[in-house]
């Protein structure tokens, strides 16, 4: 073999094996790009089928009427299928922990208040944990929780329910939307701090404690469901138990204002369980914001005497932190059990 054959072998070796890298480059390229194109894609396509979100209270009160209100513009802004479900009991532990268990695809979620994020797990064990187990997409708005009463009751102020409680024992009944819920630990220690005793009756949704209400079968209500009635003239405010008063109520005290040892802003927001996809977070924290800048949503809340508020995944997410502390703290300093 001469020296030519040898050299000419060895560079067309070395051009086959260029060409095979070149080869192998290409194929990555592509394969990266098939990959962006999938991911691209899947996120585009969400939601792929009808999402399902979750009510932990009884149809007709605001916590279900925000989710209708969320799945109607998800219908007609983006297309999309969204199912409300009603799923009330246990201060809507029950419907949380359901979603807790659901795959993170974002094809099942729940519209939340503190009552199953910052009450239950500090008072009893719940089958979950609110800060590992749930994803916080966004807060939609905060809403004044007052205790209040039919407009022909005798009692006109807070302080007359004051004197009614120590003239009678256990004689108050007041009804919330579910079994030691926000309302109830609230009220409860507002009322402990007067060293009065009442009577709680817990019911399966706002919607259900009002009408017992109107019906007669108890004194008052707490509970965020008392707009329509207000505006009917049916039910009359005696105090507020947050910082947020109700249009037209400047008069009435605030639990903060009479010193008492509980009193936050009760949030409602949409939430998914733990770690739920990015592209799904984007999509409904998307959704929920322009949701909130609609000039019908805006009407919606401000005939239930609420405050559009909305907050995004990390606002959202570390209010919640933070008030779960602030709560838990709260509660441990009053020793309230269950």
């Amino acid at each position: 073999m001469t020296i030519r054959t040898i050299l000419r072998a060895l560079l067309d070796r070395q051009t086959h094996e260029e060409e095979m890298k070149m080869t192998v480059r290409t194929i990555l390229r592509a394969l990266f790009a098939w990959m962006l194109f999938c991911g691209l894609a899947q996120a585009d396509s969400y939601p792929a089928r009808p999402v399902t979100i979750v009510v932990g209270f009884a149809a007709g009160g605001l916590a279900d009427i925000l989710a209708r209100a969320a799945a109607d513009f998800a219908r007609s802004k983006r297309g999309a299928t969204v199912i409300v479900v009603n799923q009330p009991g246990a201060a809507a532990t029950i419907a949380t922990e359901r979603v807790t268990r659901s795959a993170p695809d974002g094809y099942t979620l729940t519209l939340t208040s503190p009552s199953p994020i910052w009450v239950l797990p500090a008072l009893q064990d719940v089958r979950y944990d609110p800060l590992r187990d749930l994803t916080y997409i966004a807060q939609l708005i905060t809403q004044p929780l007052p205790l209040y009463v039919r407009t022909d009751s005798p009692f006109k102020t807070y302080e007359d329910v004051l004197a009614y409680a120590r003239a009678n024992p256990g004689g108050f009944r007041w009804g919330t939307a579910g079994a030691r819920g926000f309302a109830e630990i609230v009220v409860g220690a507002g009322f402990s701090q007067e060293k009065v005793d009442t009577t709680t009756v817990p019911f399966k949704g706002g919607a259900e404690a009002v009408s017992a209400l109107l019906g007669g079968h108890i004194e008052a209500v707490a509970s965020t469901d008392f707009a329509p009635q207000l505006r009917a003239g049916k039910v009359r405010l005696l105090v507020e138990t947050g910082p947020l008063k109700a249009p037209g109520h400047a008069h009435i005290k605030t639990y903060r204002e009479l010193n008492y040892p509980i009193s936050a802003s009760v949030f409602y927001g949409l939430m998914g369980p733990a770690k739920l996809a990015p592209d799904v977070i984007q999509w409904w924290e998307t959704l929920c914001r322009e949701l909130t800048s609609s000039r019908e949503f805006a009407a919606l809340i401000e005939a239930q005497a609420g405050l559009v508020s909305f907050q995004g995944y990390a606002e959202f997410s570390a209010a919640i932190r933070k008030g779960h502390a602030e709560f838990a703290s709260a509660l441990a300093k009053q020793s309230v059990k269950q």
